[in-house]
């Protein structure tokens, strides 16, 4: 054997070592340690392409954060006409992060919007692919950090909600279960590709996105004007699709939390997971305290501190 045929050969074995690691580390449930451009505890803003646009989006690495534990990821996405710096400030994620171990990142839209279903401005009539973007992120994030490929998590308000619930739809695959925050899943054409759990947290006093829906000469569900949906699948309406997507049994539990605070959930669904609807009665749209989305600057308070309550109903997987 020549010395340049001997090279040719010890190539082609490391590239198929090469290959059979990459198999073996994608047909498991677990992601493999960081090896390399590894994130260390600490903040970052990543920019990136996606779909031949610019995109960028921060990231959180709690101080916790050691690399050699597999921990949760979340995405929380900003509002209709927010930031991420906006929706990492306000949303209650970040504490949350630091709390409890998990790696938290905030997406930016495009103009301030996300193409969530009928809903919202540049986003959705550019029909912009930020399912594609988001994916995306969540696989950047698995290269750069050791996360738990069972815990992956998105949650966002109003817009962003919207989107968490789209991914819940497209996206299930890699994510485990999505918390919306005063938004429905506005769509009947959803087919996860496995079972997701999916929760909602709106308020009866929303006077953006109605708790009860919205109806529109524009079949079968709208598209928006200015950013605002024309019509709206009711909450409730949304939970009975969430039902009806994870075929769960007609047994729903009912929990009032406080005084103004109703849980209702449906627990026996395909694949073990749950769909449920938190109503706030009287609440507002924004159901974090001094929320900048949306021109909101009132001092209404919910009544539960939503970030610690998505970790320990939603997210407690």
């Amino acid at each position: 054997m020549t010395h340049d045929t001997s090279k040719i050969m010890r190539r082609i074995l490391q590239l198929l070592a090469l290959l059979i690691a990459i198999l073996t580390v994608t047909g498991t449930a677990q992601a493999a340690p960081c090896a390399t451009n590894c994130l260390k505890p600490g903040d970052y803003r990543i920019v990136t392409l996606s779909g031949g646009l610019p995109r960028s989006y921060l990231i959180h690495v709690p101080v916790s954060y050691t690399g050699t534990t597999a921990v949760p990821l979340l995405l929380d996405l900003h509002g209709f006409t927010s930031y991420a710096a906006d929706e990492r400030k306000y949303s209650g994620q970040l504490q949350q992060s630091d709390q409890r171990g998990f790696i938290a990142v905030w997406p930016d839209g495009i103009a301030l919007s996300w193409n969530a279903y009928g809903c919202c401005a540049v986003g959705d009539a550019a029909n912009v692919d930020d399912v594609g973007f988001l994916r995306s992120v969540i696989v950047a994030m698995k290269g750069r950090a050791n996360i738990d490929d069972t815990r992956v998590f998105v949650t966002g308000i109003s817009n962003g909600g919207g989107m968490a619930q789209r991914m819940a739809c497209e996206a299930a695959d890699l994510v485990r279960a999505a918390a919306s925050v005063s938004f429905p899943l506005n769509t009947n054409t959803c087919r996860p590709a496995k079972p997701i759990g999916v929760t909602e947290i709106a308020a009866t006093g929303d006077a953006t996105i109605s708790y009860y829906g919205g109806s529109s000469s524009l079949p079968p569900l709208p598209d928006d004007t200015a950013g605002v949906p024309l019509g709206v699948q009711g909450a409730r309406e949304s939970l009975a699709e969430w039902k009806r997507i994870a075929h769960c049994s007609d047994d729903l539990t009912r929990t009032q939390l406080l005084p103004d605070v109703r849980v209702e959930e449906y627990r026996t669904c395909d694949g073990g997971v749950r769909q449920g609807l938190v109503t706030v009665i009287g609440g507002k749209h924004v159901l974090y305290s001094n929320y900048v989305g949306l021109g909101y600057t009132g001092d209404y308070v919910a009544p539960i501190d939503v970030a610690s309550y998505i970790w320990q109903n939603v997210f407690n997987l």
